[in-house]
């Protein structure tokens, strides 16, 4: 298992256990979104992407590149993407960036 799917796993993890709608590796016709989080008025697209794999600004780029958030337009929630950077040696999370 990589650094990323660690981090995927963990973050997957916590937001069950609190009570909210997850989903993993959501498969659409133009990519796979790493993890999907629903709530009664927001959907977040969220892009996991390491440090030195170009992190939060080459997330945010893949969630409007391959229109992550277009399936979830239709839906009467605000669709929030969120391309997070994490520390590639296991460190955390070290930050992150909204796209609308």
């Amino acid at each position: 298992m990589d650094m990323e799917e660690r981090y995927r796993l963990i973050i997957s993890t916590i937001l069950n256990a609190i009570g909210l709608n997850v989903e993993v590796e959501k498969m659409i016709s133009t990519g796979r979104i790493d993890m999907t989080m629903k709530t009664s008025r927001y959907i977040y697209v969220i892009e996991l992407k390491l440090r030195n794999n170009g992190g939060k600004d080459a997330a945010t780029e893949q969630i409007l590149n391959r229109q992550y958030m277009e399936p979830f337009k239709a839906d009467k929630r605000k669709v929030i993407g969120l391309g997070i950077e994490l520390d590639e040696e296991g460190k955390g999370l070290l930050d992150w960036k909204r796209t609308e």
